[in-house]
Order: structure tokens, then sequence, then C-alpha cells
């Protein structure tokens, strides 16, 4: 699955270990070890994942 993040960034589901809510935003903890962060909360993160799902379903592609 992928999410929709600022810009042009796109998280992959495959790649996370954690999304943990702090006073900034989202830290994005990875599978490297390597962590990443967004200004959105994780409920908005599930909001944009399911519209891009929704999306790429209409226009007959497969982003899950």
């Amino acid at each position: 699955m992928f999410i929709p993040l600022e810009g042009e960034n796109i998280l992959c589901l495959a790649n996370v270990v954690a999304l943990y809510r702090t006073e900034q935003g989202t830290e994005i903890l990875k599978c490297d070890g390597s962590s990443a962060h967004t200004s959105f909360t994780p409920l908005t993160l599930k909001k944009r994942q399911a519209a891009l799902q929704k999306a790429s379903a209409i226009n007959g592609r497969s982003f899950s």
C-alpha cells in the first residue's frame, strides 16, 4: 500500500515499521532504521491512502 505525503513524496507501507503521532506531526519509522516526518496526522494519512486507492480503482490501476 502507498500513502501520498506532502508534495510528490509517496510512502510505501511495505517499508514502514511504525507510524506515531508527535507534537509536530507524525514520525515514520522505516525497516532500514531511518525515519521520516510528515505534518499529517495518522488519521489524515489513512484518509489519503484510501483516496489514492479509490482513485486508482477508478482509473484501472492497482496501488495496494
